[in-house]
C-alpha cells in the first residue's frame, strides 16, 4: 500500500486530533492531589490577576488543616509553616 503526501497528512491530522482528545485543562483537585496536600496552603482567587482573595486551604504536616472560603480554578500553592 503507498501512502501518498495527502494521505499521510490526513493520518497526521487525525492522530494530533485524537492526542488533544485526551489533553484537558488540569483542574484545582488535581494539581491538589499531583502536590500533595500535607505541608502546603492552597490560596484561592476570583479571577486570573489574583488580586481578590476567595478562599484558602491549610494543610499541615501534623494533619490538621483549616479552610474558609470557596475554591476556584486560581490556585496559588505555597509552603504552610505548620
Amino acid at each position: 500500500m503507498k501512502i501518498t503526501s495527502t494521505k499521510f497528512l490526513r493520518l497526521a491530522v487525525l492522530a494530533g486530533v485524537f492526542l488533544l482528545s485526551f489533553a484537558s485543562p488540569i483542574s484545582t483537585r488535581d494539581l491538589q492531589a499531583q502536590t500533595g496536600k500535607l505541608g502546603n496552603e492552597f490560596d484561592y482567587y476570583s479571577d486570573d490577576t489574583y488580586s481578590e482573595l476567595v478562599g484558602y486551604r491549610i494543610y499541615c504536616e501534623s494533619g490538621q488543616s483549616f479552610s474558609y472560603g470557596t475554591t476556584s480554578p486560581y490556585v496559588i500553592i505555597s509552603p504552610a509553616g505548620c
